[in-house]
């Protein structure tokens, strides 16, 4: 047996572990990330969805997305959110990118990294409006009903 062959071997199987370890921990801050800027992109989207006036929905949005956002990500660069309101639906689209420290060669994905884009919609009701409606069906029904 060759001196040093053990020496080699367990060189190659610790590097290789080590570097799977560190793989898997950005993977799960990755997902962690994911789940989180979902979780936060549809808070804030149906925060705003609820307002009284539809005129202060995107405004009510922009003013509180990077509250909502906050500093919980793991292993990112900034958070940024955009507002888009189509008629009686609101979404809100959250990015970031998750900071590899390694070259992208070396990662699954491409030159842009690890990039984590979500998108939450949700439809605009006034609940006020919506409560009286139904106050006002209740008391037709039961008026009709004597």
């Amino acid at each position: 047996m060759a001196k040093g062959y053990m020496t080699i071997e367990a060189v190659c199987i610790v590097t290789w572990t080590v570097f799977l370890l560190v793989f898997l921990i950005y993977l799960s801050f990755y997902s962690y990330d994911k789940c989180v800027l979902y979780q936060d992109s549809y808070a804030v989207c149906f925060r705003g969805s609820i307002q009284k006036d539809e005129g202060q929905i995107v405004p009510y949005i922009h003013s509180h997305i990077q509250e909502q956002f906050g500093k919980k990500y793991y292993g990112v660069g900034t958070v940024t959110g955009t507002v888009n309101q189509e008629g009686k639906t609101v979404s809100v689209m959250g990015e970031c990118q998750v900071q590899v420290p390694v070259h992208s060669m070396f990662t699954m994905s491409g030159a842009e990294g690890w990039s984590i884009r979500t998108q939450a919609r949700a439809q605009i009701v006034n609940p006020t409006k919506q409560i009286r409606k139904y106050r006002m069906i209740k008391n037709a029904v039961e008026y009709l009903g004597q």
